[in-house]
């Protein structure tokens, strides 16, 4: 396939020197760098069960976010409790 994209001229500067340095041509660079995204998994890939069971919560991301903060705290309480005993 061959794809035509307009790049702003820092990136395509960026390009440049990022072949240069992997001695390569920019259009060669750009194309494994985007085969490369293309076979990273998305988020939801790699969260697939762990999403399902957040959204099945019903929780807020915000909800989420101050649980996670509370239970980090409790965490760290308890480390803390265990090395001074």
């Amino acid at each position: 396939m061959v794809l035509r994209l307009s790049i702003s001229p820092k990136a395509e500067a960026r390009l440049k020197a990022k072949a240069a340095a992997a001695g390569v041509d920019m259009e060669s660079y750009a194309s494994s760098q985007l085969e490369v995204a293309a076979q990273r998994p998305t988020l939801e890939e790699l969260s697939g069960p762990t999403a399902e069971a957040f959204e099945e919560t019903g929780m807020t991301e915000d909800e989420l976010a101050e649980f996670l903060e509370q239970e980090k705290h409790a965490m760290r309480a308890e480390r803390r409790a265990k090395r001074s005993t």
